[in-house]
């Protein structure tokens, strides 16, 4: 026999497989977002993993730019992995315009690529679920998706979260009034410094933006000052800001003023709270105003799991028509690492009913019994691969997570044979018979009792 080499099974840095207690909750998240945005006048759409490299490049920033997952395929293209959902969806917004109707609401979820430094909760490989507004530059659009994205969060869980809101405009004018005669290079890498300022702290953040010309850090720490600044609710004082900028986006600044006011208004006893916080930056160079990223307050070094901003030239880079948008976006493999955490482990709760046959004899009827009840009951229904001896089918029932064990045998054919028209099993009140009655669509007459 010749003997063969065996391949050490591994995965790639920052990937990683998903065990069935995983999927299952990543799907749940998945389907509450759903819905949710469904129900908010969502539509759902689709793109392709794989772009044109030159759709992806110089969309975000540098770092961005290097991150992409890049090769030429096999027609000698160059190509890339998208690394969010927002960029595809403006070149499919420009590439499909006459068949949308504007300002076109959609939802979108799907996995996205980015080479970057795996880290707790972050990888390479990870799902995102999208909503944005395409066509309309108006202050109910920035509350529509800043509103639907935290009724979403409610719907996945009921945990304290903090939605925090920053404005690009308002932030640039600062930068510029700071370091008078920084160029647009220079305000980008101030933009991505700052972004960087939960992460990495006030002082390494100063010493990030000292480095850029017309910069110092005298300058940057008065910066930092104005934008750590907060009033008596903890949010970034804009009365300070207001006297700081002087005329300087005085328009934006206004317009930030009453989006918050409206969300302030949609606040009410339920989780998930709006705050003002200027020094939300968001790295990616394609946001034109304002911005956000959630975090759970149970969680505070954990990062955000929720973010996005309003994006007015984006579409522009595929059309001639300017299409102003906004988008928010919830990290589902993130979230869920979070909730992981906030769980402790906790095993999932137990459900489905498992079906164990007694004997060869009883196959068929567990067979007929098992279709019976999976088109009566709003749950899973399962069956033992192989009949037999009962305990090692409970055992793995009981490791499975299964609510329930109905076992088809001797005294059920028997009664099948009795009278075929009848009920093909009885269940006595117990286990069984309470979950089963508790699956909400079970259907009259599924299940007797005896």
């Amino acid at each position: 026999m010749v003997k063969k080499d065996i391949l050490t099974p591994r995965t790639l840095k920052g990937f990683r497989d998903s065990l069935p207690a995983d999927a299952s909750r990543r799907k749940a998240i998945i389907d509450q977002i759903w819905h949710g945005s469904i129900s908010a006048g969502f539509r759902p759409i689709d793109t392709p993993a794989l772009e044109y490299l030159e759709t992806l490049v110089g969309t975000g920033n540098q770092e961005t730019d290097k991150e992409i997952y890049r090769f030429t395929d096999h027609g000698d293209r160059e190509v890339g992995l998208r690394f969010d959902l927002t960029v595809p969806f403006a070149r499919f917004v420009a590439q499909n315009q006459a068949n949308l109707q504007l300002p076109f609401k959609k939802f979108q979820f799907g996995n996205v690529w980015r080479g970057e430094k795996p880290q707790k909760g972050r990888y390479r490989e990870f799902c995102q679920a999208d909503i944005d507004i395409i066509g309309v530059d108006s202050m109910l659009a920035d509350v529509e998706v800043l509103s639907t994205v935290r009724n979403n969060l409610r719907r996945v869980m009921q945990r304290p979260f903090t939605i925090c809101i920053g404005n690009r405009v308002v932030l640039s004018a600062l930068i510029r009034k700071a370091f008078d005669g920084i160029d647009s290079a220079g305000e980008g890498k101030a933009l991505v410094a700052l972004d960087k300022l939960a992460k990495i702290g006030r002082q390494p953040v100063i010493d990030l933006l000292s480095e850029i010309p017309a910069a110092n850090p005298e300058a940057s720490a008065k910066l930092l000052d104005a934008l750590t600044t907060k009033d008596a609710q903890g949010h970034t004082d804009l009365g300070a800001l207001a006297a700081f900028l002087a005329d300087d986006a005085c328009e934006e600044l206004d317009r930030l003023q009453k989006t918050l006011v409206c969300l302030k208004d949609l606040e009410d006893n339920g989780p998930g709270a709006f705050q003002l916080d200027l020094t939300i930056a968001r790295g990616l160079g394609y946001y034109t105003g304002i911005v956000y990223e959630t975090f759970l307050d149970e969680l505070p070094g954990f990062g955000s799991v929720s973010s996005g901003g309003r994006y007015n030239d984006l579409v522009s880079r595929f059309s001639k028509q300017s299409l102003p948008g906004i988008g928010g976006s919830v990290g589902v493999d993130r979230l869920l690492a979070a909730l992981q955490e906030l769980d402790g482990g906790d095993p999932s709760p137990r459900q489905g009913l498992f079906i164990a046959i007694a004997g060869d004899k009883a196959i068929a009827l567990a067979l007929s019994i098992c279709q019976e009840l999976r088109a009566k009951l709003a749950t899973t229904v399962d069956l033992s691969m192989k009949s037999g001896k009962l305990g090692p089918q409970f055992k793995f029932a009981d490791r499975a997570s299964y609510a329930a064990v109905l076992t088809i045998g001797d005294d059920e054919m028997a009664r099948r044979r009795q009278n075929w028209a009848a009920p093909a099993y009885k269940v006595k009140r117990g286990t069984l018979y309470k979950y089963i009655k508790s699956v909400k669509s079970a259907s009259e007459g599924c299940v007797t009792d005896e």
